[in-house]
């Protein structure tokens, strides 16, 4: 990479870390906000999923404002306005206007994925590389929040991780406005793709490849979601209590995901990423119904399984976006596909919830599972249609 490349990489690397504190901070002060808000569960739950839609359905239109004004001003935005709304937080004292913040800062942190992977796309020459190191920064960023956000909690008050969180995000803000605005907000040259273009958009393969995208979505959200609860209940080991278990062993699940993330950056750039891709999604199916099937320590080869694998399709799936459509949309192509696996996702966590109540917490690792198959099918689908296309992988 060259220093304007690093320099960049280091902005949007450090946004991604953001985004998942900013989006992880809740949860961990639940207990605190209890107390403070005079809450039930009920009603912080409600606080996370107004969170979790506006994070997720603002993707696609935050996809075509990337491609208006440019994915650098776009992550400029979300810095700075998440580095507001976070302080935000000092005068609040009631549920509500706790609520209204925790939605507007989702609204502005999905402008944070389709602005960083446009940005990536057409500025770096080493896409995958680029994609893989940015995805582990996120990965470190959802590992570290759980203890950052209940350390700081506990001992300087609920609103400290928002107020940290976000003096951070304005200090990355100022950081940003020094990246260089690249003339090559433009792509690069079609060799340095490895490969041509593809200049027309084959609607019947983006329809398999975005299904692709909800059904993962759908599939990691579902066991991410019921994950440290399903194996601290299923493992025992003598003195640590089964919530704190649980969550050792999700820690280190999203350790092996940034490995995985890694792994594939450097994979992608030479080799063909839509094979990858159907290939991650079917160890993660196997990984998944290991998960549901098995017993005891047998449990953990599904759960590194299941964090390597699907972690690492997504710098596939970031690459096969900036190669399926044409210049110009990449921005709303991000955008849509972020809208399929956030927010279409989303709705397995319920679902999966509906099943654990009336089957069995193993009972919705099938499920989850199957949507894992199904994409797996639909990528066989995108594999078919691209022998047919010209400058396709194939």
């Amino acid at each position: 990479m060259n220093p304007t490349e690093k320099k960049s990489l280091r902005m949007i690397s450090s946004s991604h870390v953001l985004n998942h504190l900013i989006e992880g901070a809740v949860p961990p002060l639940i207990p605190l906000l209890l107390v403070a808000f005079g809450a039930n569960y009920f009603q912080m739950g409600l606080v996370v999923t107004v969170f979790a839609y506006a994070f997720g359905m603002g993707s696609f239109p935050a996809g075509l404002l990337v491609d208006r004004v440019g994915p650098k001003r776009l992550l400029e935005i979300f810095l700075f306005g998440s580095g507001i709304l976070c302080l935000a937080v000092l005068p609040v004292r009631s549920l509500f206007p706790f609520g209204v913040i925790m939605g507007l800062l989702g609204l502005l942190g999905s402008l944070y994925h389709p602005g960083a992977n446009t940005m990536i796309s057409l500025r770096f020459r080493e896409k995958g590389r680029a994609f893989g190191i940015n995805g582990i920064a996120g990965s470190l960023g959802t590992a570290s929040v759980p203890f950052l956000a209940a350390f700081l909690g506990s001992r300087l008050g609920w609103k400290a991780p928002h107020v940290i969180f976000g003096l951070l995000a304005i200090l990355a803000g100022f950081y940003a406005l020094s990246v260089p605005a690249a003339a090559r907000e433009e792509p690069a040259a079609d060799a340095s793709a490895g490969g041509p273009a593809v200049r027309r958009v084959n609607v019947p393969l983006m329809v398999l490849f975005y299904s692709s995208a909800a059904l993962g979505g759908m599939g990691s959200r579902g066991v991410l979601t019921f994950l440290p609860t399903y194996l601290g209940k299923s493992l025992a080991v003598g003195g640590i209590d089964a919530v704190t278990l649980g969550g050792i062993v999700a820690t280190i699940t999203l350790a092996a995901g940034a490995v995985g993330q890694y792994i594939a950056g450097r994979l992608v750039d030479k080799n063909r990423p839509d094979l990858l891709y159907a290939g991650t999604l079917l160890v993660s199916t196997f990984s998944v119904l290991l998960l549901a099937a098995g017993k005891g320590l047998f449990l953990l080869p599904g759960a590194l399984g299941f964090a390597f694998f699907t972690f690492a399709y997504q710098p596939m799936q970031n690459y096969m976006v900036s190669r399926l459509l044409p210049r110009g949309r990449h921005g709303a192509g991000y955008g849509f596909m972020f809208f399929m696996a956030f927010g279409i996702g989303s709705f397995a966590a319920a679902f999966a919830g509906y099943m654990a109540d009336r089957y069995g917490l193993a009972s919705l690792f099938y499920v989850m599972a199957g949507c894992y198959a199904v994409a797996f099918l639909a990528v066989l689908g995108v594999l078919a249609l691209e022998r047919r296309m010209p400058g396709s992988y194939a």
